[in-house]
């Protein structure tokens, strides 16, 4: 992400936290506090609701309206927070609006958050996970990467320090979940990113997520590359790809791609190529969601990204009420499943649920 969007970011939430304020100031002046009650829960769920049009509706307002409506996010969230701070000061000194007290409380929760959730985006932690099987015979470590969105909200210099990080730990392999790039990142933001995963001295393999090959709601004419140069930059970096197939990482250990769920031609599990009986099969799919096919697939743990875990305030809850695998550990007929937040984020800078993070999974034969 550039210097010139994040002024554009900052400049466009400053904007919306001033018309959020200031069309609320003939209500904040006469008190009426039940009222602002009343308009606080409906600043709260309309908050709620651009978060989903932002995160789940895929339209061309989501695509090209992605930093005014997230700027208008930022500065309802901040709203509401200050109303909850506010009106029960209000309501104890009935004969003072504290208007002016208001606007600086409000524009401190708003700043807060802005701050918060690109805390949250640009620092990304290490989650480290153990799974034990009575399949393997010996330890394996496998660094898990996805939803880097390169171009979009990360800084390459963050991704170079976190990746440095990772190099660090000594993992037997690297695997790539998907959307390491979308549909904002340009030919020489892809060529870059997988430059640096390509460099890193480790095993690296990657799966194709939903928004990789730009597909779909594009900018500009569709797309800045083609699928053909896409793939021949990851080859040429060194990455194996697996597009429904699966490479045996030792005697005891199969490692399976999936295709991304978007694809029409994604194979069905039954169709899948026959794997080697009795070992420990680790299946890597972009979406979390597909729960038939996880079950189906039969392996003994499959890593997914995708959902960022919500990305924004209350979508993760919102995303587990509703019965979704939204972040962490679940489980499927025969399988665990473990649903990363990402290295990243998609949009804008900002992360108001769990922060970005590379998953360190570690394999250990069960005693």
């Amino acid at each position: 992400m550039t210097a010139g969007k994040y002024v554009l970011w900052f400049l466009l939430c400053s904007a919306a936290y001033a018309l959020v304020f200031l069309i609320q100031i003939p209500l904040r002046r006469k008190g009426r506090y039940v009222l602002r009650i009343v308009l606080c829960i409906i600043k709260a769920l309309l908050a709620t609701a651009v978060a989903y049009l932002i995160m789940v509706v895929t339209s061309w307002f989501s695509m090209r309206g992605v930093y005014p409506t997230s700027a208008l996010y930022v500065a309802l969230c901040g709203d509401v927070i200050s109303d909850l701070i506010m009106i029960p000061v209000s309501i104890i000194r009935k004969d003072k609006p504290y208007l002016r007290l208001n606007a600086i409380v409000c524009a401190f929760t708003t700043m807060a958050i802005l701050l918060f959730g690109m805390f949250n985006m640009q620092s990304v932690r290490c989650t480290d996970v153990t799974y034990k099987s009575s399949k393997l015979t010996q330890e394996h470590k496998m660094v898990f990467i996805s939803d880097v969105h390169f171009g979009s909200a990360q800084t390459e210099a963050g991704v170079e320090k976190t990746l440095k990080k990772i190099a660090g730990l000594n993992p037997d392999f690297i695997v790539l979940g998907g959307d390491i790039t979308d549909n904002y990142t340009s030919i020489d933001e892809m060529q870059t990113i997988f430059r640096l995963l390509g460099s890193l001295d480790i095993p690296v393999y990657y799966i194709y997520g939903n928004h990789d090959r730009q597909s779909g709601l594009g900018v500009g004419n569709g797309s800045y590359y083609t699928e053909a140069e896409l793939e021949k930059t990851i080859i040429d970096a060194g990455i194996i790809i697996l597009k429904d197939s699966w490479v045996r990482i030792s005697d005891d250990l199969v490692l399976l791609g999936k295709e991304d769920a978007t694809i029409p031609n994604r194979l069905e599990p039954e169709n899948l190529p026959a794997r080697p009986d009795g070992v420990f099969v680790l299946s890597i799919d972009h979406s979390p969601f597909e729960y038939a096919d996880i079950i189906a697939t039969k392996a003994d743990l499959q890593i997914s990204g995708h959902s960022h875990a919500g990305q924004l305030f209350p979508l993760k809850t919102i995303y587990n009420l509703g019965g979704f695998n939204a972040y962490g550990k679940y489980h499927h007929g025969d399988t665990d499943v473990f649903v990363s937040s990402g290295f990243s984020g998609w949009g804008v800078p900002l992360r108001t649920e769990v922060r970005s993070e590379y998953v360190v999974v570690n394999l250990v034969p069960e005693k």
